[in-house]
């Protein structure tokens, strides 16, 4: 807003006849205008918190679903390990219902605990991030790691699931039962574990490309 004050100077002047004339004339003077700032001038920082906003939210889904990974993980693992039985005897042999005993199990079982070791170091890793950010390793080189192991890991859960449903087709002993039961649990974990972990690698590969991108 601009300000306006009007001063009114009077000059008196003096001729032959000893008569003075008083003339007055208003002065103006006009207040310094303010700039007004530009529109444009803040026209970066709306989008750049919604892009922060949208890393933030990536960020805390991917923590999330590698967390629904690590417990899917440790199901598939723990209902494997339950059937491993102690020989009552000394020199007795490994009781064949225990996953040992068969390599299929026995990888679907190695698998599990790999996704499970992988998944916790990711957890702990987002979790330090969010609170420390960038402290354990550097953003770049996370997204490239995490993009890359988590194909891995997904083709190793894929494929351990689909070994143990081979040999549940074909267990039909009444001796194996319950390891039977038990490894349909396994083999329904380790899929499920894959079908999250291939949603969390569509997520760091969106990361990934974002970062080439920008």
């Amino acid at each position: 807003m601009k300000e306006h004050k009007d001063h009114v100077v009077v000059s008196i002047t003096y001729g032959p006849s000893s008569e003075g004339s008083v003339t007055a004339s208003p002065i103006s003077h006009q207040a310094p205008s303010v700039p007004t700032p530009s529109s444009l001038a803040y026209s970066v920082t709306p989008s750049a918190s919604r892009f922060s906003s949208r890393r933030a939210s990536a960020h805390v889904s991917g923590l999330v679903l590698r967390f629904i990974t690590l417990v899917l993980c440790f199901v598939a693992a723990l209902s494997l390990a339950v059937n491993v039985h102690r020989p009552s005897q000394r020199h007795r042999s490994q009781s064949s219902s225990s996953f040992a005993s068969y390599p299929e199990l026995l990888y679907c079982f190695g698998v599990a605990v790999t996704g499970l070791v992988y998944t916790s170091l990711q957890t702990f890793k987002g979790v330090c991030d969010i609170t420390h950010r960038g402290i354990l390793i550097s953003e770049p080189l996370s997204d490239y790691i995490s993009f890359i192991l988590d194909q891995v890991i997904c083709y190793l859960l894929v494929s351990s699931s689909s070994l143990a449903i081979a040999w549940i087709q074909h267990a039909n002993s009444d001796s194996v039962k319950t390891l039977r039961n038990n490894s349909i649990v396994s083999a329904s974990m380790a899929f499920s574990a894959f079908l999250v972990l291939a949603l969390s690698s569509l997520l760091s590969g969106y990361k990934l490309c974002k970062r080439f991108m920008w």
